[in-house]
């Protein structure tokens, strides 16, 4: 009977430390688009040439536990979307972080050394050359993960609507998409939508978006489920040829503070008939050419009337924003210190 408890407790004992283990497991792969290559296994001595590889890669992992995904300082030219749709498990603590190598509140870090994601994926089907095509960069529909420091170019193809970061699924909860940067042109490298989403958590802070179309869309969900717990803070928006923040069925607890919305063609965009009545604070929002107005997937349909109230306090709306343009200094496209709207501490910069 001793030996029966012994042995007995040594299995209980094997199992804990199994589980624990398998819960403390951590990836880390690194991607370098200079000198990686895609047979190399991902280590910091090794590292992944392309972003894609880093995906099937991560995608192939069943074990529980975060995985980090570091992205050198160079050009990473997408072909084809890179999607994660992975089985590990992940949860808010034990997350999937796509991120720069050097991030923006490093003493070291400049405009320079961000990661350039650009898109020359190329849909259209033999015979299909004028038909409107999708383009995707980053695509996730899973929970739990963070994007950061990462510098966001569009898609040269013409009549072509590209989004930079997708998550679209059923029942899905926490994207964090920060310090990142987004710029667009819409005779170049046009960026149609910046990041959207549907479902929860989605929480978009401290970025930059520089003439997208729409900057950030909180898209309607597939279950017909409202999203909740969303969030745009401390970004900059200059020039969107449609909108800065675009709700669909958003609930009324998006949180929304501390943005400087500018140059652009609406301020805000609603779905028709969307009534919510959210409440924006501490905002600057000037030299739009409307504050409100009703969408659809290919643009706006007009204005807002007097059915939509949005609750209102500390919204600035006149003065002029000025960017730095030098490409050069570490606050290229934020607020020049000690303008107007620098006060907000909008932009990259988290200190």
């Amino acid at each position: 009977m001793r030996n029966c408890k012994r042995d007995l407790f040594i299995f209980f004992v094997a199992l804990v430390f199994a589980m624990w283990a398998r819960k403390t497991i951590a990836e880390t792969v690194h991607v370098d688009s200079i000198n990686g290559n895609d047979t190399n296994p991902g280590t910091k001595e090794k590292p992944l040439r392309t972003i894609g590889r880093a995906a099937i890669m991560v995608n192939g992992r069943t074990e529980a536990g975060p995985t980090t995904i570091k992205i050198a300082p160079g050009i990473y030219n997408l072909t084809k979307s890179a999607v994660f749709q992975n089985a590990r498990p992940y949860t808010e603590k034990d997350r999937l972080v796509i991120e720069a190598v050097i991030l923006p509140d490093e003493p070291q870090w400049k405009p320079a050394l961000m990661p350039v994601i650009l898109s020359t994926e190329d849909p259209r089907k033999p015979g299909e050359l004028d038909k409107l095509t999708e383009s995707y960069s980053l695509r996730m529909p899973i929970s739990h993960v963070t994007i950061r420091g990462l510098k966001f170019l569009g898609n040269p193809l013409a009549n072509n609507w590209h989004c930079c970061i997708s998550r679209i699924g059923e029942n899905l909860d926490d994207l964090v998409v920060t310090q990142c940067m987004f710029v667009g042109d819409r005779d170049t490298f046009d960026i149609y939508c910046a990041a959207l989403a549907t479902g929860d958590g989605f929480v978009v802070d401290h970025n930059i978006f520089y003439n997208c179309h729409a900057c950030v869309v909180f898209l309607d969900g597939l279950e017909g489920i409202p999203g909740k717990g969303n969030a745009m803070r401390y970004c900059i928006v200059d020039g969107a040829y449609i909108s800065g923040a675009w709700t669909c069925q958003t609930t009324e607890d998006l949180e929304f503070h501390h943005n400087i919305v500018t140059r652009s063609e609406y301020f805000w965009m609603r779905k028709s008939g969307d009534k919510q009545k959210y409440r924006l604070y501490d905002c600057i929002v000037t030299d739009n050419r409307y504050y409100s107005g009703y969408g659809i997937e290919s643009g706006p349909t007009g204005q807002t009337g007097p059915e939509v109230i949005y609750n209102e306090e500390n919204i600035k709306k006149e003065g002029r924003v000025v960017l730095v343009k030098d490409k050069k200094a570490r606050d290229y496209l934020h607020v020049v210190e000690g303008s107007f709207g620098s006060e907000l501490g909008a932009g990259l910069f988290r200190k």
